[in-house]
């Protein structure tokens, strides 16, 4: 066989010459590799990657952040209305601040009518010695009750909060008239006579405690809560 000498190529294994068409050397017998029709490997461009997003990219980005934070604000908003009616919810079944305050209140002021009348019962007659002794007991029964007083008043919260303060204000010019009588029965003065000015001080004062309580019940209903429930009949206040 006549061999092309264009298409001559050296064995891979022995190095004699071979036909280029040969897939095996007749000399070793070694296959031969076909150089003329072997694949050349594909050579993958690497994908460039920008070091910014693009334009259209970004404005997406932007746009779904924006949407992110309306529905984080839009979430809230719900949040809290609900927890506004939740907390409405609530408070309806409880008592304002006003209302909290009488029901501390209400004991101190059944008490001081029962100190009054004493006294007031006293200054009808001629007994000098029991009106002073009577003026003594209620004024010494406020001393002990003035800081009772004095913490519902500063309990109290509100359009309520002077109010009180007017009753504890009250409570200290009924302290001092109560010393002037207890000071003029022990003189020997009487109800009907010389401390008669100082009894009928007291009446105005408890009128002045009944105005105020008055307009605490109208605080009390302005913040939902019923005054006959917390204005007790032995307060002594009618209120129209």
């Amino acid at each position: 066989m006549t061999m092309d000498p264009t298409t001559l190529r050296h064995c891979t294994a022995c190095g004699r010459i071979v036909d280029g068409g040969a897939n095996f050397c007749p000399e070793c017998g070694v296959r031969q590799i076909d150089h003329d029709h072997r694949p050349e490997p594909e050579v993958v461009a690497p994908v460039a990657v920008p070091d910014h997003p693009s334009a259209p990219v970004l404005m997406i980005l932007v746009a779904l952040a924006v949407a992110a934070l309306l529905l984080a604000l839009a979430a809230g908003l719900v949040i809290g209305r609900v927890g506004t009616a939740l907390g409405d919810i609530g408070s309806s079944g409880g008592e304002g601040d006003a209302a909290d305050a009488m029901d501390s209140y209400a004991p101190l002021a059944e008490g001081w009518q029962e100190k009054h009348d004493h006294v007031a019962g006293q200054g009808t007659g001629d007994d000098s010695a029991g009106l002073a002794v009577a003026a003594n007991d209620a004024g010494a029964w406020i001393e002990v009750n003035r800081s009772d007083l004095q913490a519902v008043a500063d309990a109290a919260d509100g359009d309520s909060a002077p109010l009180y303060d007017q009753l504890v204000a009250i409570f200290d010019r009924r302290a001092q008239v109560l010393a002037d009588i207890e000071a003029v029965a022990t003189e020997g003065g009487t109800g009907v006579g010389a401390a008669s000015d100082d009894l009928g001080e007291l009446t105005v004062l408890d009128q002045q405690a009944a105005a105020t309580t008055c307009e605490i019940a109208g605080v009390m209903e302005a913040e939902g809560d019923d005054p006959a429930d917390h204005i007790t009949p032995g307060m002594n206040v009618t209120c129209p």
